[in-house]
């Protein structure tokens, strides 16, 4: 049992350390067609300076790539290449102009425009609430006064004091101050 367990270590190793030999195929060259004659256009490439990935150490400076390029004889002549900033990325380019999306603008700019009348419709009702709840408190004042007039007069009746001198009792009151509701 003891060999057994000796071995089994062993043998797993060596049964790791087998390798097989694997097969390695290049993919053939793209064909080319043979009835199309075709010539080398070479593009150059600017390359920014860099560091490798592998070793910080070595650094590279900017330098020109030149690739080569097989086309059909046919294929323009002039053959210039643009730098990459000549045109805008698709993240920075706008779309094209839709009718659903022209829709679907004019659509939320009606809502916009309703949810701002909307707004100015609530600020004018609050501003009136204000004012009539403001016109409340001093009709509430102006009651509770009133009120207190009207006890003492009764007191003083109940109790048999004096008369004083009649005084006309104006309500501050108007047709125009009264809550509408």
């Amino acid at each position: 049992m003891r060999h057994i367990l000796l071995t089994f270590p062993l043998l797993a190793l060596v049964g790791c350390a087998t390798h097989r030999p694997v097969a390695v195929v290049a993919p053939p060259p793209p064909a080319l067609a043979a009835a199309m004659p075709t010539k080398v256009v070479e593009t150059r490439y600017e390359v920014r300076g860099y560091r490798e990935a592998a070793n910080p150490s070595i650094r590279h400076e900017a330098h020109a790539i030149y690739r080569q390029t097989h086309v059909p004889l046919n294929a323009n002549e002039s053959g210039e290449t643009v730098p990459r900033t000549a045109f805008a990325p698709a993240s920075y380019a706008p779309l094209p102009a839709a009718a659903e999306l022209n829709a679907e603008l004019t659509n939320q700019k009606a809502i916009t425009g309703e949810l701002r009348g909307m707004k100015v419709a609530m600020a004018e009702t609050q501003q009136r609430m204000e004012t009539q709840y403001a016109q409340l408190v001093r009709q509430s004042a102006e009651a509770a006064k009133l009120r207190e007039q009207l006890e003492a007069e009764r007191n003083r009746l109940r109790n048999g004091g004096p008369t004083p001198p009649a005084e006309s009792v104006v309500s501050n009151t108007t047709a125009s101050t009264e809550a509408k509701w």
